[in-house]
């Protein structure tokens, strides 16, 4: 009894040291809990709403935190809502290798193309031709959107740019949660399923 509630205490101090964090368990990727942004008028608070790993041919690529407003629930209908919702969200890719930039930009497109209207030529390829720089292991790279603002992209601490026509924006997100995601498994992780 006293060695199972040695064990019992033990769990207990183990998971309050890691409250501030959530881990993307086959990654073994820390993420904050909560993050603030930084706004016009203070601060804008967000919580992790799920973690996921990005796998190709089985090769570990990057893991992932999904970010949404604090008091945003994700409801019945999660993956509409993180492509659709109009409220402050983040995504934070980890990398677990290194990739060049032009796989990156491509992979974004084919993502876009998924479930993009034609005609927006323009502002794909402005969301795209951010990503031009190796991303190297361990570096992220973090897309933001803030209602009013639009979809902003920083790769390894330095701002990227930013689009701000609603109907890619909703493809970027679509990327993880739309009907053909980069991964399924990834996209029920984002949300916390």
């Amino acid at each position: 009894m006293r060695t199972v509630l040695a064990l019992l205490l033990l769990s207990m101090t183990a998971l309050a040291a890691h409250a501030d964090v959530i881990i993307e368990e086959r990654s073994g990727a820390e993420f904050p809990a909560a993050i603030a942004l930084s706004m016009e008028g203070g601060e804008q608070q967000l919580r992790a709403a799920g973690t996921g790993l990005r796998t190709k041919w089985r090769i570990k690529v990057y893991a992932a935190c999904f970010y949404v407003e604090r008091s945003v629930d994700l409801g019945e209908q999660p993956y509409e809502q993180a492509i659709g919702g109009d409220f402050a969200k983040r995504i934070v890719m980890r990398f677990l290798r290194d990739v060049d930039g032009e796989k990156i930009g491509g992979a974004f497109r084919d993502g876009i193309r998924k479930t993009i209207e034609e005609g927006k030529d323009e502002p794909v390829d402005a969301f795209c031709g951010f990503f031009t720089e190796k991303v190297r292991k361990g570096e992220e790279i973090v897309l933001t959107y803030l209602p009013g603002k639009g979809l902003a992209a920083s790769q390894a601490g330095v701002e990227l740019g930013e689009i701000s026509d609603g109907a890619v924006i909703a493809a970027v997100w679509a990327t993880w949660f739309g009907e053909d995601p980069v991964g399924k498994d990834l996209k029920r992780g984002l949300v916390g399923l």
